[in-house]
């Protein structure tokens, strides 16, 4: 019965004690924040109602700072707050001339703006704010078809990808555009592809500095066939050679190997093919030459020539 009282009494004691620095706690708070201080402010800019003819420029300041002096708790308000500025551009902006300046006259009275009229601003970080803008031009620039495309075993493409139109016509500040020389499309996925493709498929837009793309679509085509491997073994020729020379060629034949669709796989013969070494171009050091194809088709791929050098031996 005593402990009870004792533990009763020392609660009731820590809980007047607790009070006393609750209130004591906010006197402090209320009479330290309704002193006047002087913080730094930021302040963002937003540059608002750009015409259709201008874009605005890069590295343009986007943010400036000042002090406020107020007492603590409208500090406290105005730092959660984030105040900012709102340039009219439209207002202020000429076709004739890519810039406008405001002086810091006009600037303490968009900041002051957000505020309450008994606070006092100084101190901004810049003495005026010069804004600058890009005329929209046109430009013409080059399509690049992205592509992720995997074939069904034995075909290949036999020519890279047509696109039409190859090139389109962007819109934009000249200081962006001047930076961009071709344009990718929307990505073209494609699996087990044993089949011409032709697709219409969409410029990309990811570039924020693009304003318009005609036309924003293009046509995209690519020949697909089924591949064969040729295999011809070739007699090496010998190009300027002196007429009073006679060497001997080890080997005298090299194997060729290559790829070719199976449509044109008979029109592929020996005699499509002209290999040679340039004796003028030999190896003088080890006596060697490179073979290399003087004529060859345009419709076969991988090419490999196997040995890819020819030993000589002159004969005097």
């Amino acid at each position: 019965m005593t402990k009870g009282f004792f533990k009763n009494g020392k609660n009731a004691k820590a809980k007047r004690l607790l009070f006393f620095l609750i209130v004591a706690t906010i006197f402090w708070v209320l009479t330290k924040f309704s002193r006047e201080f002087t913080s730094t402010m930021h302040t963002k800019i937003e540059y608002v109602n750009i015409p259709e003819t201008a874009a605005l420029a890069e590295n343009n300041t986007k943010e400036i700072t000042f002090d406020l002096t107020a007492n603590g708790f409208e500090i406290l308000f105005y730092k959660f707050k984030k105040p900012k500025i709102e340039v009219q551009v439209g207002e202020f902006y000429s076709n004739e001339e890519n810039s406008f300046k405001l002086s810091k006259t006009e600037l303490l009275r968009m900041v002051s703006a957000n505020f309450n009229r008994n606070l006092a601003i100084n101190n901004l970080s810049v003495d005026e704010l010069d804004v600058r803008l890009d005329p929209i031009i046109l430009k013409k620039i080059k399509v690049i078809p992205k592509t992720d495309i995997q074939y069904k075993v034995g075909f290949k493409a036999v020519d890279s990808f047509v696109v039409t139109p190859d090139s389109v016509t962007i819109s934009g500040p000249s200081g962006s555009l001047d930076k961009i020389k071709s344009i990718g499309t929307d990505l073209i996925s494609l699996k087990n592809v044993e089949k011409n493709i032709s697709e219409s498929v969409k410029i990309s837009t990811r570039n924020k500095e693009i304003v318009s793309i005609k036309p924003n679509t293009v046509k995209v085509k690519l020949e697909v066939a089924e591949f064969s491997q040729g295999k011809f073994s070739l007699p090496v020729e010998v190009i300027n050679l002196p007429p009073d020379m006679e060497i001997k060629l080890v080997p005298k034949s090299v194997t060729v190997t290559f790829d070719v669709s199976v449509n044109d796989f008979t029109k592929i013969t020996k005699e499509s093919f002209r290999l040679v070494c340039d004796y003028s171009k030999r190896n003088q050091d080890e006596n060697f030459m490179l073979p290399f194809f003087e004529k060859s088709p345009d419709n076969v791929y991988n090419v490999v020539i196997e040995p890819k050098k020819v030993d000589f031996f002159i004969f005097k």
